[in-house]
């Protein structure tokens, strides 16, 4: 089927999963920076990796634009955006203030299943710190590996654990407002500061093992707040 009836044949909710997996595919390659800042995005090229028409990408392109991912300029196509200081500060302090309520919930309702998960990335995370230190190419790709691993799922395992699905949806938008890896990349692979991470991981995994959501919620405000301080502080070094 040519790609300019590919459109016309699909429904509406098969258009709008297309276009969904489309931007989540976008998202993942800029944040990884397959897509780097300040690059191209042209729609024939996208359209043509993915096997699609040119028309659920002007539309994912369209949705990353309102996520702030991209900036669409007339007759030249997409570019990846540079998020500003002041767009990394304030998508970190409403993320901390709902992943903190997340964590106040999480207190209240998570399961066993839920918890020995948050135990286990314990272990995830301390893997990373003796990866970090060993300080070969090989060893921090490890790192970085393991570090994504066990940040994405104890978070995802709190945020799941609130009972809170709108809660989520709105924390995964603010996820999607900025390039994956910011915080990694402020640590810098550093084993100080990513033991000090750990910790912080660890301090709320037992506030909410213990049913402490108001020492939770704190805990992970705290935490937002400072891989927000680490990243805006490291971005100043590099501009």
């Amino acid at each position: 089927m040519p790609r300019s009836e590919q459109g016309a044949a699909l429904s509406r909710t098969e258009q709008k999963r297309l276009v969904g997996s489309l931007v989540d595919a976008l998202q993942d390659r800029i944040g990884e920076g397959e897509i780097g800042v300040g690059s191209w995005i042209r729609q024939d090229r996208i359209a043509e990796e993915y096997g699609v028409s040119r028309t659920p990408v002007r539309e994912a392109l369209r949705q990353l634009e309102a996520l702030g991912v991209v900036e669409i300029i007339a007759n030249r196509g997409a570019r990846v955006k540079l998020p500003s200081m002041r767009d990394i500060a304030q998508v970190f302090e409403v993320r901390g203030v709902l992943e903190g309520h997340a964590a106040w919930l999480a207190a209240r309702n998570i399961g066993q299943s839920q918890l020995d998960l948050l135990k286990e990335t314990g272990a995830w995370f301390e893997d990373v710190i003796g990866w970090a230190a060993r300080g070969t190419e090989d060893a921090m790709a490890k790192a970085r590996a393991d570090w994504f691993r066990a940040n994405g799922t104890f978070h995802a395992t709190v945020i799941a654990a609130s009972g809170n699905h709108q809660l989520e949806v709105a924390i995964d938008q603010l996820h999607r407002r900025l390039p994956r890896g910011l915080t990694w990349t402020a640590l810098g692979g550093d084993p100080r500061l990513l033991k000090e991470n750990a910790e912080d991981h660890a301090r709320i995994r037992r506030a909410i093992e213990d049913q402490d959501g108001e020492l939770a919620r704190q805990l992970t405000i705290g935490h937002s707040d400072r891989a927000r301080e680490l990243i805006l502080m490291r971005s100043g070094e590099l501009s």
